[in-house]
């Protein structure tokens, strides 16, 4: 996560780094595998649009895939089953999340849980993970790959929340709206509240790079996500851009470089007020939002 202060910039880093959430990451390591022994998966096995009692980024073998009722906890839920193809389904090996397929995947991921969900999966407190066949059914033939959403508890901690319903039945629970952001040290928290309470930040939108930006690791590099979050807030607000420029400020929150990389490279971007508060939502009331303070 970075924030700008209008004309003058500021850096402020994430006060908690978890696995998933704050800054720095929006997906896991796949690591939630370790415990399980590999199984073979039959030849021709593809998942279907099911809930699944742990979610998992990466390799899953069938037996951790394993769908539940989503009537009973869950994590996780598949929307779409897609296929690798080309060169990457002829690989003797699951492509790694750093291959082109991978973030090709991702893409068509997130065009068909957008369809789904009837939002922009950003737009909401959930997280988007991408799961492939174990070593074992990549083998046997297995070339499917999953697009799975999960609810998270909080945005900043990302801990994945375990429902007991559809994810499309929690619709109206999960789209982002304010947020209190606390700067202490150098170091900046944020937590979830009702916008009719008083507040220093707001979700704005989001948006995808060009295919050509790449992860951020420079000041330089990290202006070009603002630039994105500064059009955002701007037009949330309903101001021009050198207005908003002049009197507010906005935090850009992206993913790690691995899951960048993977094709989860797009950026949410928030309203910050620093010091000043307001009440209500930000959005279309132009310069009657308190200025940056």
């Amino acid at each position: 996560m970075r924030i700008r202060r209008g004309l003058a910039t500021g850096v402020v880093a994430l006060a908690t780094v978890v696995a998933l959430g704050g800054c720095s990451l929006l997906g896991t390591d796949g690591d939630l595998t370790d415990d399980w022994a590999a199984i073979s998966a039959p030849k021709g096995f593809v998942p279907e649009r099911a809930c699944h009692g742990k979610s998992h980024f990466g390799p899953a073998t069938v037996k951790e895939f394993a769908p539940v009722d989503c009537t009973t906890k869950h994590e996780a839920e598949t929307l779409f089953v897609g296929e690798f193809s080309g060169s990457a389904a002829s690989g003797s090996s699951v492509p790694k999340t750093d291959d082109d397929a991978v973030a090709s995947a991702y893409d068509q991921c997130e065009e068909e849980v957008n369809k789904v969900l009837g939002y922009d999966w950003r737009d909401l407190r959930v997280d988007l993970r991408l799961v492939t066949p174990s070593s074992e059914a990549w083998k046997g033939g297995a070339r499917w790959f999953a697009c799975d959403v999960v609810e998270l508890e909080d945005l900043e901690d990302a801990e994945e929340k375990s429902i007991q319903v559809g994810i499309q039945d929690r619709l109206k629970e999960l789209p982002l709206g304010c947020f209190t952001a606390t700067e202490s040290g150098g170091e900046l928290t944020m937590k979830e509240v009702d916008c009719s309470t008083s507040h220093n930040s707001e979700y704005v939108g989001s948006f995808t790079p060009a295919a050509n930006v790449v992860y951020p690791n420079t000041e330089a590099q990290w202006d070009v996500l603002h630039e994105g979050c500064d059009k955002a807030a701007a037009e949330y607000l309903g101001v021009s851009a050198s207005e908003f420029d002049k009197r507010y400020s906005e935090i850009a929150w992206a993913t790690s470089k691995k899951y960048w990389e993977a094709g989860n490279n797009g950026v949410r971007c928030f309203l910050w007020l620093g010091k000043a508060k307001m009440t209500g939502t930000a959005k279309g009331k132009g310069t009657a939002v308190p200025k940056w303070a």
